[in-house]
């Protein structure tokens, strides 16, 4: 096994306008049901660079989404310290938006309700601001639905633009598009890409999905079966802007059967 413990920075992709780097600094979760002790995440340290996306894959119950819920500030770390932009985190903030995979919209709003609801809770709220976002979602016209109303894959691109509606410089993403087709699944991940290299946003990222890790991501961090610990780091030496072609290439081909034969090792390793 390899013992990669850091993401270096990119020094080539730095990025010139946001904030948003991410520094996890020998973080473990320790949670204790029943007297018994689990320890979620073992002594992780990384580091994200502004303006990365970095996705995380590894086998059901390695701690990816309680090293998520350390970095959004949803739960303290039992020991380290995460940091964005230098500053240790001490709670949720708006600049650090969630998508989970099920969506979190409230049934009983309108989806232009819904995505202005954070910056209603500040006081910042923008006429057209909304409907603006929803049309780059390829979502106008829903403003006065409700969710109901909507398919899951629409759902998902309004919980987007609820995200968006807040400006946030980093996006943590929880599996958000595993409960979708393939086909819609395919059109949210060109349209995240698209957001992603209009608005320079730090983007952590997971998924079970190995194609999708690597279509997406500048690098794949691999965890290992619990507890979670960074297993390996892959760069994905491809070149953007991508489209889902790509996925046939010899180079694609050849970063996926590498990242495969470490998933594969850990999954046996949890059998076991």
């Amino acid at each position: 096994m390899t013992d990669n413990t850091q993401i270096a920075p990119n020094e080539t992709d730095a990025a010139t306008e946001r904030d948003g780097s991410i520094h996890v600094e020998s973080v473990s979760k320790v949670y204790d049901p029943d007297g018994e002790h689990v320890v979620a995440v073992d002594d992780v340290t990384l580091h994200i660079d502004a303006g990365e996306f970095v996705t995380v894959l590894g086998p059901s119950g390695c701690g990816k989404s309680t090293l998520l819920e350390c970095i959004a500030g949803f739960t303290d770390p039992t020991s380290g310290n995460v940091y964005v932009d230098g500053e240790i985190i001490d709670g949720p903030s708006a600049e650090r938006g969630v998508v989970f995979q099920s969506n979190r919209l409230l049934p009983w709003m309108t989806i232009e309700e819904n995505v202005d609801i954070g910056p209603k809770m500040r006081g910042a709220v923008e006429d057209g601001r909304a409907s603006q976002l929803l049309e780059r979602m390829g979502l106008e016209g829903t403003e006065n639905a409700y969710p109901s109303e909507l398919s899951g894959g629409m759902q998902q691109r309004a919980e987007i633009a609820r995200l968006l509606a807040n400006d946030p410089d980093i996006m943590l993403m929880d599996e958000p598009f595993s409960a979708l087709d393939a086909l819609t699944k395919e059109m949210l991940q060109e349209m995240l890409l698209e957001v992603w290299d209009d608005d320079n946003r730090t983007v952590l990222f997971i998924t079970h999905d190995v194609e999708e890790a690597l279509f997406l991501a500048d690098r794949v961090l691999v965890m290992t079966a619990g507890p979670g610990r960074v297993k390996e780091i892959v760069d994905v030496d491809l070149e953007r802007p991508r489209d889902l072609s790509m996925t046939t290439t010899e180079e694609f081909t050849a970063l996926k059967d590498r990242v495969l034969h470490l998933i594969h090792e850990e999954a046996r390793e949890a059998m076991e």
